[in-house]
């Protein structure tokens, strides 16, 4: 069914929203993309922005290398906007006991076509020779990348728009109507907007928005938090992240550390858990002195010679988290409702795949991803009541 005789709203101007947007216009659809703040103002514009495959989701591999795939062509259309750079990953490693589940995941990304390969402990420091701490081996992706958040967000928007959309920012949606069994559009404290379909890209806020249309959805808001220090001359050449790990602790969470073209250091280490109460997404919140004690930890245990250097700000946003650390995406509840939220810190690397699951699903067609890793009903997610 195409969709060119449609009118669909975008509910968030986050990067899965601005790409979803971008995707259905150029496929015919009137689009409005709504936006409660400013465009990429909540965790899209605080993310770190790593287009990575390695060590991600071993159920999601196919769709990661397509989303990598099409950012490199988003990168050649948009001539470089993105400011996208493949830059490549190393996953070190502390444990012994970690080296086989490094050692399967190498042979997993291989056996589909990726490049990863274990390196030693002197290997690494031919590749980041500033990392000189004491690790026993890492991993290495070499085609994983960055790109410039703010920029990626409004590149896209911005192509949306020229082809058609119209973006409404600090515009919350307080509703969605229906008509009978079916979606008829969006209310905003301005204005009540007709719509054949609603894409609700909200992250924290999608889950909130649908439940009184009876939508149960187990997302919930988590602190993303990361700290940069003052501009340094070229030290990190890549990412740098901690291996997949049973030992707990920080290899029970994440790290992640690179070096922004301005020059500052970006850096995070979070400890496994950490979500927050339902709500907190309204807040104004404050970095965790625990998350800033560990994330310089890790930074100065890795990289010794930047000891001495100041942290020059921090900030947090909340991102939307699943129970399997996958996107919900999807039609739910009432017929044009779809969910495109639930990005468990990795919104960048799969909103091209969000995407196109969304476009194909409105246009009832198979798309060009496998959507079944994000179906809605694997935490039997649907219409419960319908007032």
């Amino acid at each position: 069914m195409g969709l060119e005789a449609r009118h669909i709203v975008v509910v968030g101007a986050g990067i899965v929203g601005a790409a979803t947007a971008l995707a259905l216009v150029e496929r015919g659809a009137r689009v409005t993309v709504l936006e409660r703040a400013s465009p990429g103002s909540a965790v899209s514009g605080a993310s770190l922005a790593c287009l990575g495959t390695h060590m991600n989701s071993e159920i999601e591999l196919p769709q990661l290398i397509w989303a990598t795939q099409r950012w490199a062509l988003w990168d050649q259309r948009f001539n470089g906007a993105f400011h996208y750079r493949r830059c490549g990953q190393i996953r070190f490693i502390d444990h012994e006991a970690d080296i086989p589940t490094t050692e399967r995941w190498i042979a997993l990304e291989r056996a589909a076509g990726l490049s990863a390969s274990f390196l030693t402990a002197e290997q690494v420091r031919e590749i980041e020779p500033a990392l000189t701490g004491p690790i026993l081996a890492a991993s290495w992706s070499p085609d994983d990348a960055l790109v410039n958040p703010f920029l990626s967000v409004r590149t896209l928007l911005r192509a949306a728009m020229d082809a058609g959309a119209q973006l409404r920012h600090h515009q919350s949606v307080l509703a969605i109507d229906t008509r009978g069994e079916s979606v008829c559009g969006v209310r905003t404290a301005d204005a009540t907007i007709p719509a054949d379909a609603v894409v609700v890209a909200g992250g924290p806020w999608a889950a909130d928005l649908v439940a009184p249309l009876g939508v149960s959805l187990p997302i919930v808001p988590r602190k993303a938090q990361c700290l940069a220090t003052v501009a340094q001359p070229p030290t990190i050449r890549g990412v740098v992240g901690a291996c997949k790990s049973e030992q707990g602790g920080v290899h029970g969470g994440y790290t992640q550390i690179q070096q922004s073209e301005a020059g500052q250091i970006l850096f995070n280490t979070v400890l496994e858990g950490g979500k927050s109460a339902p709500g907190a997404q309204n807040t104004i919140p404050q970095v965790d002195l625990r998350f800033v004690s560990d994330s310089i930890a890790t930074l100065l245990r890795l990289f010794p010679g930047l000891r001495g250097t100041d942290v020059l700000r921090s900030w947090v946003r909340f991102e939307a988290v699943t129970p399997d650390d996958r996107f919900i995406a999807g039609p739910v509840g009432p017929t044009g409702l779809y969910m495109a939220a639930g990005d468990n810190g990795t919104g960048f690397l799969r909103a091209p795949v969000i995407a196109e699951i969304i476009a194909a699903a409105l246009e009832a067609r198979s798309g060009e991803v496998d959507p079944s890793p994000y179906d809605p009903r694997r935490f039997s997610a649907g219409r419960e009541t319908h007032a």
